[in-house]
């Protein structure tokens, strides 16, 4: 049996005997599976599974951060493809039935004897086989359809994305398109537009495999081609519902993996509408984020958010200068002056005072951007001028004062400094992190975005995962408490918020290499060692 025939599974639990036990006892590729990854908690291993292209997932239902049902939730929801199995100790029937809900496949109970797990593997095993029986029988029926429903559908859906339409047109549309099978009708609508740079058959791939993904939502999703690449037109009983729908479908999209080999994937999520005649709208935002997301370049970022753009518009400019606003960004009006001066004392004078007028003016504005205001409502034109282009102390003063003003502004909007979402998370992480029960839709809550939107944010901001975020605050503070205090480290694993010292000690281990008795002892030879 060659490896491209063997159904992969990827094993989520947090206990490791557990994991270590399933991986070494049974034997998977004699049987025709492969294992091709593990994670503790599911929050680490979302990202895992879209990686690795999984065909079945295999979780426990109790674990830290994201717990085996709101897992199996996230996939359902984001890649139904994969089959799902739950593994639990808990013999609950709430359970169960809660399972069949997220389409569980099986249900098995701790501890799972290999036949258990063989039996109910090769049951999944053939629902996979008929459904890509399935696909492939259609697939082999769109091909042999080059006119017809699809076509005149995918026609007059795409007929809603021009820039212009006319409401009666619209109407017509819609009933139309109810007499192809398809009900546009709904609650609130939102747009994704997809640019990704394959040609030819690759580009065909590409839009079919984004069909593909539509079809798997239920009917809340549609594609259709468009000059660039692809839009979606995403359907929700309300805006968090589209919203969360919207990012989902734009998550998956990234990682299919005819797009993910595209260099030049590029994802706008429209704003959310609540009237059918205003989809162009939602269109233009989505276009409109999409054109800055481009301008941007930042690499491995593929998705942004039309309501991301009122933040984003300086950051198209300022990739080199953003150290001095990270400077501003908690700083008062009093200490302005000392952090330009220590920002430029590295530079000439004459070099410094230039590079300042662009740096300082950038900071300023995003100061007032991230305090939901604008730039011309805190900086006139003629102040702006006059620090620009005055020269030597002067000019230093006044782009100082520049600053004051929109941390002023800042400071009296009501929201504090560091408005972000993200800032906002950091700081209530910092506050929460020791809370054992702490998880991603808390700080979602905390921050009013919903969990899908949070989660994609989040990660393309600071380049890492909630989850790793979270265990690298913890494991820091951890470290910082081995290094000071004598404390043991079975109390220091439940201060950073673990109730499993194993747990943490396994983490612990993995972040730095060493165990946290090993830390500390490394740490006190290294600080009693002779200079």
């Amino acid at each position: 049996m060659t490896a491209d025939s063997l159904i992969k599974v990827f094993l989520v639990d947090d206990e490791i005997s557990i994991r270590e036990n399933l991986r070494n006892s049974f034997p998977w590729e004699e049987k025709g599976y492969q294992l091709v990854g593990e994670a503790p908690d599911g929050e680490m291993a979302l990202p895992m599974l879209r990686d690795l292209n999984a065909d079945i997932l295999l979780t426990d239902i109790r674990m830290p951060f994201m717990d085996g049902m709101k897992l199996c939730e996230e996939v359902q929801r984001t890649m139904p493809w994969v089959e799902r199995i739950i593994l639990s100790g808990y013999d609950d029937f709430v359970y169960a039935q809660k399972a069949i809900s997220f389409g569980v496949s099986e249900y098995l109970l701790k501890p799972v004897t290999s036949k258990e797990l063989e039996e109910a593997l090769n049951r999944v095993r053939q629902r996979i086989t008929e459904k890509r029986k399935e696909q492939e029988n259609l697939s082999a029926l769109q091909e042999r359809v080059s006119s017809g429903n699809q076509f005149l559908r995918d026609k007059l859906l795409a007929s809603l994305f021009t820039d212009e339409g006319d409401p009666d047109d619209d109407d017509a549309l819609r009933r139309q398109m109810r007499d192809l099978g398809v009900n546009l009708t709904a609650g609130c609508y939102t747009v994704v537009d997809i640019a990704f740079d394959a040609e030819g058959e690759k580009r065909i791939a590409c839009r079919n495999a984004l069909t593909a993904l539509a079809d798997m939502s239920g009917g809340s999703t549609f594609v259709c081609a468009s000059p660039k690449g692809a839009r979606a037109l995403v359907l929700g009983d309300n805006p968090d519902d589209a919203e969360e729908r919207a990012y989902s479908f734009a998550n998956s999209a990234v990682h299919l993996p005819e797009l993910s080999r595209n260099t030049g994937l590029l994802i706008g999520v429209g704003e959310t509408v609540n009237d059918f005649h205003d989809i162009r709208k939602s269109m233009r935002s989505a276009r409109h984020a999409r054109h800055l997301l481009a301008a941007e370049g930042t690499p491995g970022r593929h998705v942004i958010g039309a309501n991301e753009e009122e933040g984003r518009q300086t950051l198209l400019t300022e990739a080199d200068l953003s150290p001095l606003y990270e400077r501003l960004q908690y700083a008062s009006g009093e200490n302005v002056e000392a952090i330009l001066t220590e920002y430029t004392e590295s530079m000439e004078r004459d070099i410094a005072l230039g590079y300042l007028r662009v740096a300082a003016l950038l900071a300023a504005r995003k100061i007032i951007h991230e305090a939901s205001g604008h730039t011309r409502d805190v900086l006139s034109e003629e102040q702006i001028s006059e620090a620009l282009h005055t020269e030597g102390e002067a000019g230093f003063h006044m782009l100082a004062e520049l600053i004051r003003k929109a941390i002023a502004f800042r400071d009296q909007s009501g929201k504090g400094y560091g408005n972000t979402a993200v800032s906002k998370a950091r700081d209530y992480l910092s506050r929460n992190y020791s809370n054992p029960n702490l998880m991603l839709q808390d700080v979602a809550g905390e921050v009013h975005m919903s969990q899908s939107r949070f989660s994609t944010v989040f990660a393309q901001e600071t380049g890492i995962t909630f989850t790793q975020y979270l265990t690298g605050l913890r494991i820091g503070k951890a470290k910082e408490m081995l290094e000071g205090t004598d404390i043991r480290s079975v109390q220091i694993a439940q201060d950073v918020g673990y109730n499993d010292s194993h747990y943490f000690s396994y983490l612990f281990k993995k972040t730095t290499g060493m165990t946290p008795g090993e830390y500390r002892r490394n740490y006190q030879e290294k600080k009693n060692k002779p200079e």
